[in-house]
């Protein structure tokens, strides 16, 4: 069961579980935009990385439509943004920046049409997303032009991914802005998870979002859908061939809508 516990002020190990298969798209998006860092030169040593965020990106776009999902969700939040503004005791200048960067984010994102078209006809990207399927597909032998461009002065390199950045940054943009108001609408309250579980069934809900003690020696598996999740506490090493913690289990935990 879910208690009141005094706060927790050791370091802590962030975890985060999506209820909601849109939410579970947006994570792996964003993800990958940590993976892809746009804003570090791409070169020998890191280009791996960078293709592979890139490529996962676009194969994630091409499955689902990210784009009207997330028009979708900021349009909701536009909504909620004017009911908040009905409220007398709301921070009325911090309300007027977060509705003028959502309606910014929605103007951007409306005239776009399927995210990422444009980069299957690169003809660099064409060659080498193939050969990034294959182990060890990237030697020079097999892509000569990916050898080439990673020879180019960094300049033509940074212009190239600056234009492939372009493509990808309206959509990404308004998704961290997304996923920011998502996470800033629960506060983490402590909660114990007796032996070692937690189940609850709640209102419907988006996200998890899990602070755990670093010093538990033991990672959280959880499950669930909407209106009820389990979290199971498992040793990262087990005991006598025994995987659960079977400890009470004090950890931070905000319920996102």
């Amino acid at each position: 069961m879910i208690e009141s516990m005094s706060a927790n002020t050791a370091a802590t190990i962030d975890y985060e579980y999506p209820l909601h298969e849109r939410v579970r798209t947006y994570l792996r998006l964003e993800h990958l935009l940590q993976m892809l860092a746009p804003q570090r030169p791409v070169d020998a040593t890191n280009y791996a990385r960078y293709f592979s965020a890139l490529f996962a990106i676009l194969e994630l776009c091409e499955r689902s439509d990210v784009r009207t999902d997330v028009q979708k969700d900021l349009d909701r939040r536009k909504t909620q943004l004017q009911l908040w503004a009905q409220h007398p005791d709301v921070n009325q200048d911090q309300l007027a920046a977060t509705s003028t960067r959502v309606r910014d984010a929605l103007a951007a994102i409306q005239p776009m049409t399927r995210v990422g078209s444009s980069l299957k006809q690169d003809r660099l990207l064409g060659v080498i997303r193939q050969r990034f399927a294959m182990p060890g597909g990237t030697c020079n032998f097999d892509v000569p032009q990916l050898h080439y461009w990673l020879h180019q002065p960094q300049e033509l390199r940074t212009a190239d991914c600056a234009r492939w950045w372009k493509e990808l940054e309206v959509l990404l943009s308004s998704l961290q802005l997304e996923l920011q108001l998502l996470r800033g609408q629960a506060i983490f309250r402590d909660v114990v998870a007796p032996a070692g579980l937690l189940q609850e069934t709640t209102e419907a809900l988006s996200l998890l979002r899990l602070q755990v003690p670093a010093d538990i020696p033991a990672y959280p598996v959880i499950s669930g859908h909407k209106t009820r999740f389990s979290i199971r506490f498992l040793r990262y090493t087990p005991v006598d061939g025994k995987a659960s913690y079977e400890e009470n289990v004090t950890f931070s935990l905000a319920l996102c809508p």
